[in-house]
């Protein structure tokens, strides 16, 4: 490997302590097709990049735009690598029951021969000795294309695609901590509507001596995405990348919509699961929220 190739490839590591994207990342990410993402959104992608451990530029995991919200995916073998290092982690073990399915008739057989599409899958994850079983339904999940009709994928291979939605909604439930907040790309096939999802992570920009002020639509971005935060780390995250901005005339706003969701998450009024309330109380307990504190590092 060449010399140039080999720095091209080291700028795109995760540095630890690494906080946000580098210009270099943020211009290959931007050369890969991914637009208008906004800033509060990229935070919560490079976190679920540095949490999941999934490299965004071996197209391992990738952010999705449908109708003007951000969903975050990876495929199977996604998720089976990180239920893989999690209990590598903790050293429990990991394993599957047979893979299952059924007709309308709601008998399960362990091989599908029959022509037409089975009418439902169901697959159980085994960790740590507890079982973890997920059924998926054909109806739920075969994708279209925009003129009707099933996909290419979905009309040749109906038994594995479901089999694959199934496994990823057993994995899920079994990894709630590591798997929290993503998709496969299997199971939201069937919003995308024949093609109307796009990648999406934020094009290149230049560094500036000084912030620029937000304008009313970036405010209004992270406002939402404030409100829509579910754990101590994405609103971290999100505070994090507010902190290099100058919200000005929004910062009142912006401040008093973040000490309401911070209140939230600390009281339990957000739905998470408990691995992850657990994991994300010191976080909050990190974060500055004193108003005066432009003057000491927070937006103002």
């Amino acid at each position: 490997m060449t010399t140039l190739a080999t720095t091209a490839q080291s700028d795109l590591v995760l540095a630890g302590g690494q906080t946000f994207w580098t210009d270099n990342q943020i211009a290959v990410l931007n050369q890969l097709g991914v637009t208008d993402a906004a800033p509060a959104d990229l935070a919560v992608f490079f976190h679920q990049c540095t949490r999941t451990g999934l490299d965004p530029f071996a197209r391992q995991i990738y952010m999705i735009e449908r109708q003007g919200k951000q969903t975050i995916q990876t495929g199977i073998d996604g998720f089976r690598l990180i239920a893989r290092r999690a209990v590598d982690r903790s050293g429990e073990p990991l394993g599957y029951e047979d893979t299952q399915w059924c007709g309308q008739d709601g008998h399960w057989v362990d091989i599908w021969l029959a022509s037409d599409a089975p009418a439902a899958a169901r697959v159980t994850v085994l960790r740590g000795g507890q079982r973890y079983p997920a059924v998926a339904l054909f109806t739920e999940y075969a994708a279209t294309k925009r003129a009707g009709g099933l996909t290419q994928m979905w009309a040749t291979k109906p038994a594995l695609m479901l089999a694959k939605c199934a496994e990823a909604l057993a994995l899920r439930k079994a990894f709630p901590q590591d798997l929290s907040g993503i998709y496969t790309s299997d199971e939201m096939a069937q919003a995308d509507d024949g093609g109307a999802a796009r990648q999406q992570v934020a094009p290149a920009h230049e560094p500036a001596p000084e912030a620029k002020p937000l304008t009313d639509d970036e405010a209004d971005s992270f406002v939402a995405a404030i409100r829509e935060a579910d754990n101590a780390e994405d609103l971290a995250a999100i505070w994090e990348v507010l902190r290099q901005t100058a919200p000005g005339e929004h910062g009142d706003r912006i401040r008093a919509t973040y000490a309401e969701r911070r209140g939230q998450i600390e009281r339990g009024e957000v739905t998470q699961s408990s691995e992850a309330d657990e994991a994300s109380q010191g976080t909050l307990d990190d974060q500055p929220l004193d108003v005066e504190v432009e003057r000491d590092g927070d937006p103002s």
